[in-house]
């Protein structure tokens, strides 16, 4: 089955190819099935006070978008990078010479990005050390911002992660190995799925968020929360525990991709249809009427932007 999440296709050739190289006919196979091609309209509801569902008018058909809490990101077709919304902190100040960039990952008061050669840049707020790069990192697949604190995966497989370690979801578990993607929740929690499938889960563990379900099994996507974590099998079975994990699960036989906010969260079933659930304080579950085909959802602190088919 295609999954799609926040990767852009690009990402998911090298990660492929890196597979494929070591062996891993398997996953390369999955990561190919990911890297089909999806751009479209983009379309944002929700909380608006920083401005963050105000779409650029110009942007065009996007292939990829993120939220944070206040701004938003979203690469167009081009590569190109867009982010908008509060910028207190500079975090929608993208740096002078960035170019064409391949992922991009928003929290609170800051925002990272992967370049067309791999090259982590990162800018916005910075109390907790979170931007301190290694200079060896090399080249990096995908991040992923939690509050305060990130995580990166080389192109070599390894997690590096930074910043706020309060929660300690920055201590690396002994014999993680190699991971193909990563989530930070805002929360102080981070999952990992590493390179047999298997689900990683540690950190603030305050609402039950890391205690993976025993019968769980493989697993081909998985999306951090505040409090709680939501994880698609090989089977396109939904699982999510934690805080208030009450979902839709009796009426999806199958999805495609999952992504969790603050307290609300987002699914695409394999129909291309979006369920939206959790908080809807500031009306970010109010799904549009008419939205057609999603081809993938991401879920910010109080608002919710998909890119529909056009």
């Amino acid at each position: 089955m295609q999954v799609q999440n926040y990767h852009d296709r690009v990402e998911k050739m090298i990660l492929a190819d890196y597979h494929e190289d070591n062996g891993n006919n398997f996953h390369a196979k999955i990561l190919r099935n990911e890297a089909k091609e999806v751009k479209g309209k983009l379309v944002c509801w929700g909380d608006n006070e920083g401005g963050q569902c105000d779409i650029p008018s110009d942007i065009g058909k996007v292939l990829q978008v993120n939220c944070g809490t206040y701004h938003t990101a979203a690469i167009d077709e081009n590569n190109k990078l867009w982010v908008w919304g509060n910028d207190a902190n500079r975090q929608c100040d993208i740096p002078e010479g960035l170019g064409k960039v391949l992922q991009v990952s928003c929290s609170d008061d800051h925002t990272f990005a992967i370049d067309l050669n791999g090259k982590l840049w990162v800018w916005g707020w910075n109390e907790f050390f979170q931007f301190n790069i290694p200079v060896d990192l090399g080249k990096v697949l995908q991040v992923s911002c939690g509050r305060n604190y990130i995580a990166s995966i080389d192109e070599n497989g390894k997690l590096h992660c930074l910043g706020d370690n309060h929660y300690k979801q920055c201590d690396i578990p002994e014999g993680l190995g190699k991971v193909l993607q990563v989530s930070c929740g805002g929360g102080g929690h981070l999952a990992v799925i590493d390179e047999n499938n298997q689900l990683w889960v540690w950190g603030n563990n305050g609402n039950r968020q890391c205690n993976i379900p025993s019968d769980l099994g493989k697993v081909v996507q998985v999306s951090c929360g505040d409090f709680h974590t939501a994880a698609i099998d090989l089977n396109g079975k939904l699982w999510v525990w934690g805080y208030n994990p009450n979902t839709f699960s009796k009426f999806l036989e199958k999805v495609l991709q999952v992504s969790c906010g603050t307290f609300h969260s987002g699914v695409i079933d394999e129909n291309n249809k979006l369920w939206d659930w959790g908080n809807d304080t500031y009306g970010q579950c109010n799904i549009p009427s008419g939205l057609g085909k999603v081809l993938q959802v991401s879920c910010g602190d109080r608002h919710t932007a998909v890119i529909v088919e056009t």
